[in-house]
């Protein structure tokens, strides 16, 4: 059986790398999609921003023996075999995105319209219909750290993207 890749993305500001770092915590192998970006050549530096090729993403392949966590919010744009989307709800990733260097009000805006309208599970539908996922709201900013290491290693989460995208958080509608 191939290693399980497991994307770990959401807007900026949801947690992924905070998660991240707690999963290596408990002995993950952690993969930042910048690293990702640099191995494939899908990085470079535009204005002082760094631009990743997410058509290159696929090229990595993950040649460990144990499963691995792919730390980024383009990180669904990888060959993946499962996805963790870390949600949150807008109100409260504004405050999160203001406390941030670099994020001015049409960058902060931004990304809070993008986990408005759930434009990774957009992304998703198009690149991985059948792939398991979990998606985890981190308003509260507290995750079940269990249940994230048990659908790493067990796959037991919320179904294949296809069908979960119905049990999507609806921050319109919430």
């Amino acid at each position: 059986m191939c290693p399980r890749v497991v994307a770990l993305t959401g807007t900026p500001g949801t947690g992924k790398s905070t998660l991240a770092k707690a999963l290596q915590q408990h002995g993950m192998k952690i993969f930042s999609l910048e690293e990702i970006a640099n191995e494939v050549n899908a990085l470079s530096i535009e204005s002082d921003v760094n631009v990743v090729e997410t058509s290159k993403l696929s090229e990595w392949v993950w040649s460990g023996d144990e499963p691995c966590v792919i730390d980024g919010h383009l990180s669904h744009y990888c060959t993946i075999d499962a996805v963790i989307v870390l949600r949150c709800a807008p109100d409260a990733l504004r405050q999160r995105l203001k406390q941030r260097n670099g994020y001015g009000h049409e960058k902060i805006e931004s990304n809070v319209e993008w986990e408005l309208i759930a434009g990774i599970w957009s992304d998703l539908i198009n690149l991985y219909p059948y792939t398991s996922v979990l998606e985890l709201d981190t308003t509260n900013q507290s995750i079940d750290l269990e249940c994230v290491l048990q659908f790493i290693t067990n796959g037991d989460g919320d179904g294949f993207v296809r069908d979960a995208i119905h049990y999507a958080q609806d921050w319109m509608n919430a």
